[in-house]
């Protein structure tokens, strides 16, 4: 079961390069399959599934964390979503990892959309998975303080 948080990944995108279809000047959406991963982000506290990225996709966004909406099976859910190679862990092939909000499904073998909506910050190199997960600790409670400015000025 896929529980709170989802992991896109392609072994056909070059690294630093993930597909998306660019809606216009500020919003990217990237669609794909979940398919199965190694669970790192479980042992992190934050579970992940894989995503094949589907091949309809050609522009390009830059590695980092995003705060993101997610549309799966036409429901709305907000995460937090980095796209990069991983280099804490070593990691040599594009991942894209969003962290679902008040999400707890299994999710194998769906299609999903993720839409950035506001980047958070580049990718960087931890020097070890404590470090890494105190930053996406950090990130998460920066996106929960957007999100609910966000969705305050849409209520008003």
């Amino acid at each position: 079961m896929v529980k709170k948080s989802i992991n896109l990944s392609s072994n056909l995108v070059p690294a630093g390069k993930a597909p998306i279809v660019r809606q216009d000047l500020k919003h990217y959406y990237i669609r794909g399959t979940v398919v199965h991963g190694n669970h790192l982000g479980s042992t992190l506290g934050y579970p992940t599934a894989n995503i094949q990225p589907h091949q309809d996709q050609p522009a390009m966004i830059p590695n980092g964390v995003y705060l993101v909406s997610v549309l799966l099976q036409e429901r709305k859910f907000f995460g937090l979503c980095n796209i990069g190679n991983r280099p804490t862990i070593g990691g040599k092939q594009l991942v894209i990892e969003v962290n679902i909000l008040d999400f707890s499904e299994d999710i194998y073998g769906k299609d999903i959309s993720i839409k950035v909506i506001r980047a958070i910050r580049k990718e960087k190199k931890f020097q070890n998975l404590t470090q890494l997960v105190d930053q996406i600790n950090f990130d998460k409670e920066k996106v929960m303080k957007i999100l609910s400015v966000l969705l305050k000025d849409q209520t008003s």
